[in-house]
């Protein structure tokens, strides 16, 4: 099976590759010739990158530095071009969609971008607007890690077989029913169990989402019923 590489370790390699340049040129200046000779001419569409180099390269420390930079960025892009060809094709979200895939607010999702939550994501700043990418990993309160795209997965699975429930009873029952189900669990309501937690499990964060969704769409329901 191919190995991933994710949105993070894309940004983390162009964002080391100098640092890498000169490790290697420290450690054989030789060796990195010869390496950076077979990469040149490894790497795909690399006609144009090929034709502007010669030997004289090598003979300037800080230049052969530059071009060896511009060769790994080069083959970083050719590798995750060729990932995303190669695998199935990774979608890329907006924050609204996330807040609803994760059942928060914007502004959670946004604070979570601040805290480094989304790995190797920074909030989009001067207007601009955060995609992000559905092999990004997702940090939980607890630490684990989970793909965005796993996170779309449950959501739309739960969606799904709550689709199917809905087909054999009214709305408002199934919502009631639902929670009753996480109430029994944790014994308790919401706010007197996990909405006093500071702390929650990757299963409690999970199930708090899920708990929180029914009872907003509970409350709707019973507006509906009233007007």
């Amino acid at each position: 099976m191919l190995m991933p590489i994710t949105y993070a370790e894309k940004n983390l390699f162009s964002k080391n590759a100098q640092e890498i340049v000169v490790e290697l040129l420290d450690r054989s200046y030789d060796n990195s010739v010869l390496l950076f000779k077979v990469l040149a001419h490894s790497v795909q569409n690399n006609a144009t990158l090929v034709q502007s180099l010669d030997e004289s390269i090598f003979e300037n420390t800080e230049v052969f530095k530059e071009q060896f930079s511009n060769l790994l960025q080069h083959a970083l892009t050719q590798a995750y071009t060729n990932k995303q060809v190669m695998t199935e094709s990774t979608k890329d979200y907006s924050v609204k969609e996330l807040s609803k895939y994760f059942g928060v607010s914007v502004v959670s999702i946004h604070n979570w971008l601040d805290q480094g939550r989304f790995e190797g994501i920074e909030r989009a700043g001067d207007h601009k607007h955060n995609r992000i990418s559905g092999d990004t990993l997702y940090i939980t309160a607890a630490g684990k890690k989970l793909k965005v795209d796993d996170v779309v997965k449950m959501w739309e699975q739960q969606e799904l077989e709550h689709e199917q429930q809905h087909q054999q009873e009214d709305n408002l029952s199934y919502y009631t029913r639902q929670i009753a189900i996480y109430e029994h669990k944790y014994n308790g309501e919401y706010e007197a169990t996990l909405g006093a937690k500071n702390e929650l499990t990757p299963e409690e964060e999970t199930d708090a989402q899920v708990w929180k969704h029914l009872l907003r769409r509970q409350t709707l329901e019973f507006r509906i019923t009233k007007e």
